[in-house]
């Protein structure tokens, strides 16, 4: 008797159907546009990004970087971002990557014409060699109506090169 529970019991729950997480309802629109990706340079004339780090530094020797988010724009924006706003991406000559990420998300802030978020994230590179950095800020301009873009904005490489 037990083994027909049993398996009664795994037949009802191997025959439920599930939709994956990440799959819209048949019935809403999918409104979130592909992020958009850039250097340094402004974008659409809303925002520039920055980096900087120093070229060289000693091996266990904790220094700063300095990540820089701008409103170019004409006027108030807000956004919403993560916290801190940037993440870092550290890739050594081998190309094998440490990323830093963020801890918080959803994090809503008003940027007034020509505010500037800085971060300063310290870091201490354990092995010499040569670092390349980039620091990458991904958030969502709140717009009118629902109609929100993402941005993923990345910053000129660095390179860094860690000394004994």
């Amino acid at each position: 008797m037990k083994k027909l529970v049993f398996v009664l019991l795994f037949t009802l729950l191997g025959c439920q159907a599930s939709e994956p997480e990440s799959a819209p309802a048949a019935n809403q629109a999918k409104t979130e546009p592909a992020p958009l990706t850039q250097t340094a340079a402004p974008h659409g004339d809303l925002f520039s990004v920055r980096l900087s780090a120093p070229e060289q530094v000693k091996v266990n020797a904790i220094f700063t970087m300095e990540a820089e988010l701008k409103n170019t724009a004409d006027r108030t924006l807000e956004i919403m971002t993560g916290k801190p706003v940037f993440y870092y991406v550290i890739q050594d000559s081998d190309g094998n990557a440490d990323p830093i990420t963020r801890i918080e998300i959803g994090v809503m802030r008003p940027m007034d014409q020509d505010d500037v978020i800085l971060e300063k994230h310290p870091y201490r590179f354990k092995t010499p060699g040569v670092y390349e950095v980039t620091a990458v800020a991904e958030f969502t301009l709140q717009g009118e109506e629902g109609n929100d873009q993402v941005y993923k904005l990345e910053t000129d490489r660095r390179k860094i090169e860690a000394l004994e």
